[in-house]
């Protein structure tokens, strides 16, 4: 009896400690800038959740304003191996949008395993260019809700198709639909009438018509010049990634703002 009671003991103790770390809701917002009202971050928290849920990945937004001396893609990929996001694994498929708002003014976007494969370095950098606008502005969770939500856009489109494309656009579908649609019910309607046998031949008669004469006279020729105006460059970035100290591959995207 004793010895069953150790044992009941034990499994209790066991229990307390294994159950509140499952029951510990995932952090998907860390906003250590404080770049984020309280109920923007529960928002963001909400999307972030959400998204993550649907597409079985996990999407991390960071903030910082002092990075240790290091600059923001280190500090992303330090951030990855020490906290080890993953969807129902630690460091599994995994994103992240970073933004350092020390006097650096960087954010750096990248994706790890999944992340990696559906949100490669040319598809970050399309998100990238759509949230620097609203970074510049220093309007920081708009720039954070758009990144989720062309996340999610992006992860439910074919690696090998561009996610921007016109063709995916639900204007453009509805516009072909419509012009279809037209097309058919207007080749309906034409054939419901009778059929013209008239044609400009019914007026010809064809052993007294001819052309009398023809001729071609050349006039003149213009030659016009245009100079092409290159770009004036400006504060970009592009495609990057690589490996972090932990050996995770990861896609990426650099950029100020």
């Amino acid at each position: 009896m004793r010895k069953y009671l150790i044992v009941l003991s034990i499994i209790t103790f066991i229990s307390f400690l294994v159950v509140p770390a499952a029951l510990a809701e995932e952090q998907y917002i860390y906003d250590d800038g404080e770049l984020f009202t309280e109920q923007e971050r529960e928002e963001l928290t909400q999307l972030a959740k959400e998204y993550s849920a649907e597409n079985e990945i996990s999407l991390l937004i960071v903030t910082a304003t002092e990075l240790g001396g290091r600059d923001v893609v280190q500090y992303t990929q330090d951030f990855y191996d020490d906290h080890g996001p993953g969807y129902n694994k630690s460091h599994g498929d995994a994103a992240m949008l970073t933004i350092d708002f020390s006097a650096n003014r960087e954010v750096y976007l990248a994706g790890f395993y999944k992340g990696e494969e559906y949100l490669d370095s040319g598809r970050l950098d399309q998100i990238r260019e759509q949230i620097t606008p609203y970074l510049r502005n220093e309007n920081f969770f708009e720039a954070g809700k758009l990144y989720l939500e062309k996340a999610d856009q992006y992860l439910g489109v074919n690696p090998a198709i561009n996610p921007e494309s016109i063709f995916l656009k639900t204007w453009f579908q509805l516009a072909v639909a419509v012009i279809i649609g037209g097309v058919v019910v207007g080749s309906m309607i034409f054939n419901m009438g009778g059929r013209v046998t008239v044609s400009h031949q019914t007026y010809v008669d064809a052993k007294r018509s001819r052309v009398k004469s023809k001729s071609d006279t050349f006039i003149r020729k213009t030659v016009s010049k245009s100079k092409i105006q290159k770009s004036s460059g400006g504060r970009g970035g592009g495609g990057g990634g690589g490996v972090t100290r932990g050996g995770h591959s990861h896609s990426g995207s650099r950029g100020s703002f």
